[in-house]
């Protein structure tokens, strides 16, 4: 097990070898993709000494980091939406973040994604996870079940973004539909 003071530096060279530190690439006009952190499980087996919640409130704290990192890298002139995601389906109960970026019109998005209020027990836990960090009062935390309905996917970003940042309650259900 590694000490508590070096696993973010740990999970850091992950994104080096993912080619995910160069977060100018996520500010590219017209880009949108939904990026694993990690590839593969072994990437992070240095957090296998931890308790699974102990292990996923960690890398989840440290997705959020990252997560402020690319929104904190440049301001946008046009509408710019970032946020972590989470899927249910880990076999391990591991949770896997995902960096979701989508830069430039909002409304394709919008067409797309409708999100609700948690409901379901991995929403839940990923709630969990982030009031453990104490950083439950900077996130909005909502739920994607109707992109897959055998899966939920849990979309976490800032309640108060900066200027052309695009929140994530543009995107709930009972939400105004244009942007």
């Amino acid at each position: 097990m590694i000490s508590d003071k070096n696993y973010e530096s740990k999970l850091w060279e992950v994104l080096t070898k993912e080619h995910l530190v160069d977060l100018s690439q996520f500010h590219k006009a017209d880009f949108y993709d939904e990026v694993p952190l990690f590839s593969r499980g072994s990437e992070i087996d240095f957090l296998s000494g931890y308790a699974s919640d102990r292990a996923n409130t960690m890398i989840l704290g440290f997705a959020l980091k990252y997560l402020k990192s690319v929104v904190c890298y440049e301001e946008h002139s046009k509408p710019y939406f970032a946020a972590i995601t989470a899927w249910s389906s880990s076999e391990d109960g591991r949770i896997v973040p995902n960096l979701f970026v989508w830069s430039g019109p909002v409304r394709p998005l919008q067409k797309k994604l409708v999100l609700e209020e948690v409901t379901t027990s991995f929403g839940k836990r990923i709630q969990r996870y982030v009031s453990k960090k104490n950083l439950a009062n900077r996130f909005e935390i909502l739920e994607d079940t109707s992109s897959d309905p055998d899966e939920s996917r849990i979309f976490i970003s800032f309640s108060d973004p900066h200027k052309n940042f695009v929140p994530l309650g543009k995107f709930r259900k009972s939400a105004g539909r244009t942007v």
